[in-house]
C-alpha cells in the first residue's frame, strides 16, 4: 500500500516478476543462465507496460485477499507478450508486458544491443502475428501513429508544440537503479508520477495535493532507452485533459539529459474513485 491505495512502484515489480518467471519457465532455465549463442549475458527488457485497474488502484484494500493469475506468448525467439492479472472482490488490475532481451555494455547503459537466447527448448507457446501491444510499440516510436486509443481514452501523441510544463530529476541510485546498475523499468513511471505532481499541485482548483487525491486508472509506458546512474533526467507534460469532474488523461516524456534522447513515454488516467 501507498498513498491509501494499492502501491504502483510494489505493483509494476510484481508484473515483471511474473513475467520473468513465466519466460524462465518456459525456457526451462535460470535468469542469470540466459545467454546468447555468443556467451554473452541476456537481460530482459521491458519495451511496454500497459496497465489497466478498474475502478483504480486505490480500490484495492488493506488486508484484501488478492489473486495472481498469467499467460505467456512469444513473437519469434525474442519478443514476449504476458497478460497478468491482479484480483481482489473490489478491483482487478491487468497488466499486459512486452519484453526483448538486451545485451548489455558494461560501461555505458546507453548501448544496449538485442539478443535472442539460446536454448534447446522453448515451452512458450508462439503466434504467428504481432499483437497489438507490440504494432502500436512499432507505430508509435517510428512515429507514424496519430493517436493512442485504449477503450475510451485518446491520448494525442504530438511533441512538436512546447510542452505544459517541464522540469529535471535527478536519480537516487539507491531507489531508481537496478542491481546491474540500470535505470530500473519500475522506477521509470514513479519518476513520471512525482515531476506529474509537482505540476498539479501548483493548480489552484485541486482540493488537495494531487499525489494524496488522484489514483492510476491506467497507466502506459513505452520504454525506448535506459541511462547511466550519473545522468540527470528531463520531465515534459504533453498533454493535460480533464474528462470529468473526477479525471484526468495525461501524456508525458522523459528524456536524458546527457543527449536529449526520449527514453520513455508515459500515457495516464487518473481518478479520484
Amino acid at each position: 500500500m501507498a498513498l491509501g491505495a494499492l502501491s504502483e512502484n510494489w505493483l509494476f515489480k510484481e508484473l515483471g516478476d511474473a513475467h520473468w518467471k513465466m519466460i524462465c519457465d518456459g525456457l526451462n532455465t535460470k535468469s542469470y543462465n540466459l545467454k546468447n549463442d555468443t556467451h554473452d549475458r541476456l537481460y530482459a527488457t521491458f519495451v511496454r507496460i500497459q496497465l489497466d485497474s478498474r475502478p483504480s488502484l486505490k480500490a484495492f484494500r488493506e488486508n484484501a485477499e488478492c489473486h495472481l493469475d498469467g499467460e505467456i506468448e512469444r513473437f519469434g525467439n525474442a519478443m514476449y507478450f504476458s497478460k497478468v492479472t491482479l484480483k481482489s472482490d473490489e478491483a482487478i488490475a491487468t497488466g499486459r508486458l512486452m519484453t526483448t532481451f538486451s545485451v548489455r555494455d558494461l560501461t555505458d547503459n546507453t548501448k544496449l544491443a538485442k539478443g535472442e537466447p539460446e536454448v534447446s527448448h522453448n515451452m512458450v507457446a508462439q503466434v504467428t502475428k504481432l499483437p497489438q501491444i507490440g504494432s502500436e510499440y512499432r507505430l508509435l516510436k517510428k512515429k507514424v501513429l496519430e493517436q493512442l486509443v485504449f477503450d475510451d481514452y485518446v491520448f494525442d501523441l504530438d511533441m512538436n508544440t512546447k510542452p505544459i510544463f517541464e522540469m529535471s530529476y535527478n536519480l537516487n541510485p539507491y531507489y531508481d537503479i537496478n542491481g546491474v546498475n540500470l535505470l530500473y523499468f519500475a522506477a521509470y513511471p514513479i519518476i513520471n508520477d512525482f515531476c506529474e505532481a509537482q505540476y498539479f499541485n501548483t493548480l489552484e482548483n485541486l482540493p488537495s495535493r494531487w499525489e494524496q487525491s488522484y489514483y492510476t486508472t491506467y497507466k502506459d509506458v513505452f520504454y525506448y532507452a535506459n541511462c547511466n546512474p550519473s545522468d540527470q533526467l528531463t520531465y515534459r507534460l504533453h498533454q493535460c485533459k480533464r474528462l470529468d469532474t473526477d479525471s484526468y488523461l495525461v501524456s508525458s516524456s522523459i528524456s536524458r539529459n546527457s543527449d536529449d534522447a526520449i527514453i520513455a513515454r508515459v500515457f495516464s488516467v487518473k481518478t479520484k474513485k
